[in-house]
């Protein structure tokens, strides 16, 4: 069905997004997968890799790890918070990075594809964050 129909294309990006995507829009998601089949791959793939309850165990493992450098560097970092939220769904992981070492939080609003349904208010995070470091 996802190789041939182009399924996450058609109904997952576009039901998961709050506004309804141009035309234009549209036309630009589809065109890496235009060729049903193999090509298509990415996105059955993608959705797959996504660590969930420790599974799968390589990409569980590289996330923890990320989580724990991001834990004890300096670096200058910036949270975007969704409201409602869709991802970091649970007060435990909210916590955790916010618990971060050097960690700006700003609360955008929307859910799941947040880029997608609040590009300009991401866009004013990252430049008024980026105005705040050295």
């Amino acid at each position: 069905m996802v190789l041939q129909s182009n399924y996450f294309i058609e109904e997952i990006l576009p039901n998961a997004i709050l506004r309804k995507l141009y035309a234009e829009e549209m036309a630009e998601c589809r065109r890496p997968f235009a060729e049903p089949g193999e090509g298509r791959r990415p996105t059955l793939t993608w959705p797959r890799e996504i660590p969930i309850d420790g599974e799968p165990a390589d990409v569980s493992a590289i996330a923890a790890a990320y989580a724990d450098w991001l834990g004890t560097s300096n670096v200058s970092k910036l949270f975007l918070k969704a409201e409602p939220v869709a991802i970091l769904a649970n007060d435990r992981l909210v916590n955790l990075v916010r618990g971060w070492p050097a960690l700006t939080e700003k609360t955008v609003t929307r859910t799941h594809f947040v880029q997608e349904d609040s590009p300009d208010e991401i866009g004013r995070a990252i430049v008024d964050w980026m105005g705040t470091l050295g």
